[in-house]
């Protein structure tokens, strides 16, 4: 066992690297929100990191002790808002035994509703949606936004193909191209929510507006080989 002084100092050391720890989080956690203000508010293409750092209260060289560049702070910032809707999507895909109808019907409402209730992921989608940008990235883990698209296309679809193979959708459905509908779909509503959130209260109107589009879906579902 050490004499008291080298305890002391032991502790000391491991107060100041948690320490250390805490402030670098709080610092990253600052970016990522200073990031949603800027990008919302000049788009991510004129935005810079001298402007992200700005906003946070830090130097640049604070941005890049956390992010490589431009392109990885853009997909941290998108993953922090999104990842847990992504999560619960991906969860639901792999689902087994249940409804995958009723399943499709659950996630969609919920996710409708936590956009219009969480001011994170509305700005990150606002980001996402409505800025006529498309910032290509290519380091490791921060996809970019097609590569965020594809994915909930992919996960949307284990859920329909489930539902062909529980027969709530008729074997010869395409389930692609049902995927890509609920995409637009759902694109189209929260696009048209945050340019316009006077139009309609997206948070009660969520729960109709799903039911629509799956009842459309199960009734009249696009078919392999049908005529264009």
């Amino acid at each position: 066992m050490g004499t008291p002084q080298a305890v002391l100092f032991l502790r000391k050391k491991i107060m100041m690297v948690r320490r250390t720890r805490d402030e670098a989080l709080a610092t990253r956690e600052a970016l990522l929100d200073a990031a949603e203000r800027v990008f919302c508010a000049s788009g991510v293409t004129r935005a810079t990191l001298g402007d992200v750092a700005s906003a946070a209260g830090v130097t640049r060289g604070a941005v890049y002790w956390h992010f490589r560049d431009k392109g990885e702070l853009f997909g941290a910032m998108c993953s922090r808002a999104t990842l847990p809707m992504q999560s619960r999507l991906e969860q639901a895909a792999d689902g087994d035994g249940d409804d995958a109808i009723a399943t499709l019907r659950e996630v969609s409402v919920r996710a409708l509703r936590e956009i219009a209730s969480d001011p994170r992921t509305r700005v990150v989608l606002e980001i996402l949606l409505c800025k006529s940008e498309r910032l290509t990235l290519t380091t490791d883990g921060a996809p970019h936004a097609d590569e965020m698209d594809r994915q909930c296309v992919c996960a949307v679809e284990r859920i329909i193909l489930r539902a062909i193979a529980q027969g709530r959708l008729p074997a010869d459905t395409d389930s692609n191209l049902a995927a890509h509908l609920l995409q637009a779909f759902f694109h189209g509503v929260i696009q048209l929510w945050l340019t316009h959130p006077e139009a309609f209260d997206l948070n009660a109107a969520a729960q109709a507006m799903v039911e629509t589009m799956i009842t459309g879906l199960v009734a009249a579902p696009p078919r392999l080989g049908a005529a264009i």
